[in-house]
């Protein structure tokens, strides 16, 4: 090319003055641009015209066309068609396609095909000629514009391989097929083009009937479209298919370069079967790409003794390494742990006449902050800043490898200057940085963030403030969110609307009604009430703060009812609260307004309620519930009738147990459970064993808990055997008993009074890791003092001090009574030998935590007797545990409830039996008395009832009196019969019967 210069400006000269044409010009272009240098292509051509020795014809246009594409300076040949134009210049297929080539270059596919529809349809849209042309220009300009012009081979050649390699391979075959319909022959390159669309795309079938048409046109195959198919079946795993299609290749006579050989095997290392790629690559004459292809697959593999040969490979060969190899050679010396060679290997790029570029940085500071050298790779960072290079993945390394070495401070000055070079920020590593401060400093270190950063003025800034106030919400910190908030609008950045409600939302669910009420007063300040979602969160506090407040709040908006209401979920959180009766008066007072809310949710109010003692407002609810269509499910049934069981109402908790089947319901082993639970604790276990046989005949297993009941309740009755028996069944079915199941059992032999029982049952179970709940310490405890064993009841209460559950109950109690160490007490009033001292405390501990189970003393009960009846009446005020009322969960009770006052009334009466006569409490008191055979104390507890009646109310006839001390009496008399429990027990029902019918029940 310098040669041809040298005769170019002999030809200028001016003593030569050798005319100056298109067709030098056009040579000239056309040599510049085969040795790549477009630029001087360009510049020749302008240099040309300036000098106005050239009046340049379309072929000369057309190399021009050609540079301008190669430089991506394509929006230029606009401008070159004006001028064209002007002159009247006859564009051909030549310049036409090479225009397509170059949108196809820059991937304008829609631009290129809009030349194609110029060329090939009638040119009504160019404008006609310009009035400066001469009239005899124009006609002929007219005659061109007009003309169609007929695509060549080459032509739909440049559409084909354009639209394949942007992946439309199937407008490239219509091309094809249109090629053909005009009788246009493709050949090879057109046919390979099509070929590697389909191989991109994975349809090696339509890649082969392709191939097949190359060989029915009888056109002779090249070792590209092999190496083409090769690669498509190598991506699809097919190895075997390649290597014929390379043994096929050798039979036409194609000899395979080091390309074909090179695409086998990539696919080999990419299928993971190096050792067929190392074979195949010992048998030729490999180059850089074999050996970085080979290389990589080795890295893939973590294969370092194949790295390491590989590496000797490409030494003995002396192939010359570009800065990819390199890069991969690096990257491999670090995987092998071998640091100095991979420093030495970087040092090496520059005396090779070669560039880092920003992936040589990256690995080498990826490399070393893996493996913890931080300052090493600091010190790549700071090269990498001296370079001169804008890689926003180097700065990502740097972060992300100062984050996994706890230097979160470093990372922030890093994550600044990538801020201030004004690089793309990824959400990624924003997010990697927010996420390692936070677990190194907490929110505190997210704020300090903020704060440092101050307000930045970069595009995704914004966007990384809400990932912050969206991180710090989902992992529970509302107040930090919103302290963030306050930062971020300090600073005078706004939030978007969805960041504000994250934050009010957070701080709603979590408590913090305080700061949603700022926050929510803020926004509807600024944004007003347009947006539902905050309209909602708005409902949503208004129910939290006050229910009576969110009705008439509902009762003046105005709209479509369904996007004016309260929010389902906040059902649930009142009910969480324990505000039972509030969720109870949102669902029906509401109105027309009320949310679309299903089985579930009712079930969630209704539960609550009953947990609550409230099991009036949960039938209402019920009936409610039903009007609105709902079903309900077991749970909802269950949940009915634990708390007609709780409230003492048996009676209508069967009557609904048997409606189920009526229903079409069908209970589950927590419905069970609840009955059989009730009857063992009411001492009707005959009942309980029929329910819990009827359990196994309807394939229901019962669980520990359902046992735990059993036992229970017989231990009570100080049936040993039974629950011994009930103990052995748990296990054979597969059961674990737990710490409830040991304590029932050990009450059953301390109510027996068979302490050696129980110690022989204490030690079985503390061998099997299994200890006692704080109940079953309690009663070994009691049933050996009570015997005078205190040095065995120290042993135990030692064992007691010990267990995490009793730990647990004892640390309550701390809390509560904001006191030191009670374990720490007790423990020294054993070593002092001050038992009795130690059963007193925890005896105190049992009265906070179980009342209602083990009930009060005799002696706290004649304290109360002496109490005037005015000041016991001040002190009730719980609610009543009787129902009488018929009841199921689809209607009420066939009688009206009464006023509000009435039933305090009652409720007042109610309480004072319930609180005074704790029949389970003084059943399992009279119980204990009589196991020890102590007869006359029995009698005695039973004559305090009858005197309490009396005391309670004086409406009590002396009839029934009478009845009352005959029976007190008998027992004395009859001690062999009246000592079962049962007995004592049928005595206190007559007693609640006899004066509950006296008060009108």
């Amino acid at each position: 090319m310098d040669e041809a210069i040298q005769v170019l400006e002999l030809m200028i000269n001016e003593k030569n003055k050798y005319p100056f044409g298109n067709f030098v010009c056009s040579c000239v272009i056309n040599g510049f641009l085969s040795v790549g240098k477009a630029e001087l292509a360009v510049k020749f051509f302008e240099n040309a015209v300036n000098l106005g020795c050239l009046k340049p014809n379309v072929v000369t246009y057309t190399g021009l066309v050609s540079a301008y594409c190669r430089l991506g300076r394509i929006e230029e040949v606009e401008d070159l068609v004006a001028r064209m134009k002007i002159y009247a210049l006859e564009f051909d297929v030549v310049f036409y396609s090479n225009w397509m080539y170059g949108y196809f270059r820059e991937g304008a596919i829609e631009e290129a095909l809009c030349r194609y529809n110029e060329m090939v349809q009638q040119n009504n849209n160019i404008p006609n000629v310009i009035p400066q042309v001469a009239s005899g220009e124009g006609r002929l300009y007219n005659e061109i514009v007009c003309r169609r012009i007929e695509l060549d081979t080459i032509g739909y050649t440049i559409l084909i391989d354009g639209f394949s390699k942007e992946g439309y391979v199937e407008k490239a075959v219509g091309f094809l097929y249109e090629m053909k319909k005009r009788g246009v022959q493709p050949n090879l390159v057109t046919l390979t083009a099509v070929i590697l669309g389909f191989c991109k795309k994975g349809k090696m079938c339509e890649a082969f009937a392709v191939f097949k048409m190359v060989e029915d046109l009888q056109i002779e195959a090249d070792e590209f479209i092999y190496a083409v198919l090769i690669d498509g079946v190598c991506r699809k795993g097919e190895i075997e298919r390649a290597f014929e299609l390379l043994g096929e290749m050798e039979k036409k006579g194609i000899k395979p370069s080091v390309v074909t050989y090179n695409t086998i095997i990539n696919g080999l290392c990419k299928a993971g079967r190096m050792i067929e790629a190392d074979d195949v690559s010992k048998g030729i004459p490999g180059d850089i790409i074999t050996y970085s292809t080979l290389l990589n697959g080795y890295m893939q593999e973590e294969n370092v003794t194949g790295m390491v040969e590989i590496k000797n490979r490409v030494e003995a060969a002396g192939v010359s390494m570009d800065v990819t190899m390199y890069n991969l050679l690096i990257k491999g010396l670090f995987m092998m742990g071998l640091f100095e060679d991979a420093l030495v290997t970087y040092s090496k790029i520059p005396d090779m006449g070669l560039t880092s570029n920003s992936v040589t940085y990256c690995t080498m500071i990826e490399g070393y902050s893996k493996v913890g050298m931080i300052d090493e790779a600091l010190e790549i960072f700071d090269e990498f800043r001296k370079a001169s290079l804008t890689s926003t993945a180097c700065y990502n390394c740097t972060i992300q490898g100062l984050c996994k070495n706890g230097m979160p401070d470093m990372a922030i000055e890093v994550f600044v200057e990538l801020i201030d070079r004004g690089l793309p920020l990824s959400t990624r590593i924003y997010m990697t940085l927010i996420k390692n401060i936070f677990g190194v400093k907490g929110a505190c270190g997210v704020l300090d963030l903020f704060q440092r950063l101050g307000r930045i003025e970069h595009e995704k800034f914004g966007s990384m403030c809400s990932d912050a106030v969206a991180f710090l919400c989902n992992k529970g910190l509302s107040e930090a969110a919103f302290n963030l908030l306050m930062v971020i609008q300090s600073d005078g950045l706004v939030l978007s609307k969805n960041s504000y409600y994250l934050i009010m939302r957070s701080l709603l669910f979590g408590g913090k009604t305080f700061l949603t009420g700022l926050l929510l007063t803020t926004f509807i300040k600024n944004y007003g009430m347009f947006d539902l979602r905050v309209k909602n969160i708005l409902v949503y506090f208004l129910c939290i703060k006050n229910v009576e407040t969110a009705l008439r709040f509902l009762a003046t908006m105005k709209g479509d009812i369904s996007d004016e209401t309260f929010p389902a979920e906040v059902l649930r959180t009142l009910t969480k609260g324990g505000q039972y009766l509030d969720a109870f008066n949102l669902v029906v007072g509401v109105g027309d307004k009320l949310p679309l809310l299903d089985v579930v949710d009712y079930s969630i109010v209704i539960d609550g309620l009953c947990k609550g003692g409230h099991i009036d407002r949960a039938l209402d609810l019920c009936n409610f519930a039903k009007n609105k269509g709902i079903s309900f499910n077991i749970v909802t049934y269950n949940s009915v009738i634990n708390g007609l069981c709780r409230q003492g109402c048996v009676v209508e908790a069967f009557r609904l147990f048997d409606s189920l089947e009526k229903n079409h319901i069908v209970p589950s082993e927590i419905t069970y459970g609840i009955l059989i639970d009730t009857l063992s604790k009411e001492g009707f276990l005959e009942d309980a064993r029929r329910l819990f046989e009827e359990m196994s005949l309807k394939n229901l297993r019962p669980n520990t808990h359902i046992y735990n009941s059993f036992i229970d309740g017989c231990s009570k009755l100080g049936q040993v055997q039974e629950t011994l028996k009930l103990l052995l069944d748990l296990q054979a079915k597969g059961l674990t008993p737990d710490e409830f199941t040991v304590g029932a059992v050990l009450n059953s032999y301390c109510q027996k009074g068979d302490m050696e029982g129980a110690l022989g049952f204490f030690s079985e179970f503390k061998t099997r890791g299994t200890l006692p709940d704080f109940l079953g310490f309690m009663y070994l405890v009691r049933g050996l003092c009570d015997k005078g064993r205190m040095e065995e009841c120290r042993c135990v209460l030692r064992e007691m001090f010990q267990s995490k559950s009793v730990i647990d109950l004892l640390g309550r109690v701390e809390r509560e009574i904001e006191t030191e160490s009670i374990i720490s007490f007790l423990s020294q009033l054993c070593e002092r030998g001050s038992i009795q001292e130690a059963v007193n405390i925890l005896n105190e501990v049992v009265s906070m935590f179980f009342p209602v189970r083990r009930g009060c003393a005799v002696s706290n009960l004649l304290e109360k007797l002496e109490e005037p009846c005015d000041r016991r009446e001040e002190r009730v005020d719980s609610k009543d545990l009787f129902c009488k009322n018929k009841t199921d969960i689809d209607s009420r009770s066939c009688e009206s409830w009464t006023s509000e006052k009435e039933s305090n009334n009652r409720c007042n009466q109610d309480t004072q039996i319930t609180q005074l006569l704790d029949f389970s409490s003084y059943y399992s008191r009279i119980a204990l008395l009589c196991s020890k055979g102590e007869y006359d104390k029995a009698n005695e507890v039973a004559k305090v009832i009858t005197v309490l009646i009396v005391r309670t109310k004086n409406h009590t006839t002396i009839q029934e009196l009478s009845w009352v001390q005959k029976e007190s009496e008998a027992l004395h008399q009859e001690e062999q019969i009246l000592a079962t429990k049962a007995r004592l027990y049928i005595i206190f029902e007559h007693i609640t019967y006899l004066v509950l019918a006296r008060w009108d029940w």
